[in-house]
């Protein structure tokens, strides 16, 4: 290849209409009493003025005093009531945050999430029990709430793990219960996933564990095989040589099948949920500008060139509003409108860029030339070398938050976290390994 479990909680009480309206004739009532009340204490003031005079500012002066005391304790009365309503809006008990999902976890790994446990009823709770009820891959590592009497407003922790032992998504639930009052949180993972890679020099399409165990050879006899690409049913490829342009089969390897016919020297590979794209780095006059970006709908028609004139392309990338492709020539990375429209450059001054992956906040590369996995962040900013001192990478792939590549010069797959700590080679002995994808099933 070229270098290139629950006692429910009370229920709280529901303030309706009618009782709303005896509420407040009740506080009429006793506006009135403390009118009059207060007439009769301030009489004494009124006892010089005439007899005709004093009864009438005697009844006007309760009638305000009436007012006034009713008014005031229709105000006490509702703002208490808000009160009221504000408190039942708080769960007497709740989890901070009230779920998690842990995501893709590979087999073999673990993970780890606190849970904060608020009490926000004014009364302090009975002792409490912690569980967890659904997939045993979820466990209780770690935390202060169990056996305790939370006081109201305070907190304690739970910490939670995630450890896969099969691929697959399971769920569970995180509890703490008193006697009469009880909390929940979802919980929710995916274990496992696989590694898939072409090898150039065998013709071969491979795969193997997250972990780099059990590999296999799933498809042989290909004309060299360059970048790969996977969805939910299909793995997919790139031949360099021999006119097969595009070609697909099962997850397992079975029904291989020519997609898309044509020139040579097809390289990237992405997929998406309605098509195929691919580049070709150049014609077969090997002009260095003569390089395309292409697509095709997944059963191989309708094939369009999106974009034209680039110097070499070779990784790709895809995600739900633009295509990203490298030009290994020219030393770029670049992204394009999934109609091949907006194309603009997004890093340049790189050695050798070949394969290239992306997540939701980062574009991510090899420098075949450089030795490198650098990133970049998709909204702009300035590179970042992650990874130094490796071996010809090419194929780079993002999962679960962790970096794959594999570097053609040593025959290795080799992981890292995001930041490019962490260096792990996951399988070794390959032959010329160029594109690489990663998949939960």
């Amino acid at each position: 290849m070229p270098p290139h479990t629950t006692t429910p909680a009370r229920a709280a009480p529901v303030i309706g209409a009618a009782t709303v309206n005896r509420s407040r004739s009740a506080l009429a009532r006793a506006g009135l009493a403390l009118g009059v009340l207060a007439a009769a204490a301030v009489g004494p003031v009124l006892a010089g003025a005439s007899q005709a005079a004093s009864r009438g500012a005697m009844r006007s002066l309760i009638r305000r005093a009436a007012v006034a005391a009713g008014v005031t304790a229709l105000v006490v009365g509702a703002s208490a009531g808000a009160a009221a309503a504000s408190t039942v809006a708080l769960r007497p008990l709740a989890f901070t945050p009230s779920g998690h999902n842990f995501g893709p976890v590979t087999v073999g790994r673990t993970a780890q999430q606190k849970f904060t446990l608020k009490n926000n009823s004014s009364t302090t709770s009975s002792r409490l029990t912690v569980s967890h009820a659904g997939s045993a891959r979820f466990s209780i590592t770690a935390g202060t709430c169990a056996g305790i009497r939370l006081q109201p407003g305070k907190t304690c922790t739970v910490t939670v793990r995630f450890a896969p032992t099969a691929t697959g998504a399971v769920t569970g639930t995180l509890k703490a219960a008193g006697t009469s009052r009880a909390a929940t949180a979802s919980l929710a993972g995916t274990g496992g996933g696989y590694l898939y890679w072409s090898n150039y020099a065998t013709s071969t399409i491979n795969r193997a564990n997250l972990n780099g165990t059990g590999v296999t050879t799933l498809v042989s006899g290909l004309n060299s095989p360059s970048a790969v690409a996977v969805d939910s049913s299909h793995i997919y490829w790139t031949d360099y040589s021999g006119g097969h342009t595009v070609s697909e089969a099962n997850l397992d390897g079975t029904g291989v099948t020519n997609l898309v016919t044509g020139p040579s020297y097809s390289q990237g590979m992405a997929v998406d949920g309605s098509h195929l794209y691919w580049s070709i780095t150049m014609d077969a006059a090997a002009d260095p500008n003569s390089g395309t970006i292409n697509e095709a709908n997944l059963d191989g028609t309708g094939v369009t060139t999106l974009v034209t004139g680039q110097s070499g392309p070779e990784g790709m990338a895809v995600d739900g509003s633009h295509l990203y492709f490298v030009n290994y020539d020219a030393g770029t990375i670049n992204e394009a409108n999934l109609d091949g429209t907006g194309l603009t450059t997004l890093v340049t001054g790189q050695k050798g860029p070949y394969g290239v992956a992306v997540d939701s906040s980062h574009i991510y590369w090899a420098n075949y030339l450089g030795g490198t996995i650098n990133e970049a962040p998709l909204a702009g900013g300035t590179a970042t070398t992650l990874v130094t001192g490796q071996s010809d990478p090419v194929g780079v792939a993002v999962y679960g938050g962790r970096l794959y590549w594999n570097n053609l010069g040593t025959g290795t797959i080799d992981e890292a976290n995001l930041n490019g700590t962490g260096v792990t080679t996951l399988v070794t002995g390959q032959y010329d390994p160029g594109g690489l994808a990663v998949s939960p099933s």
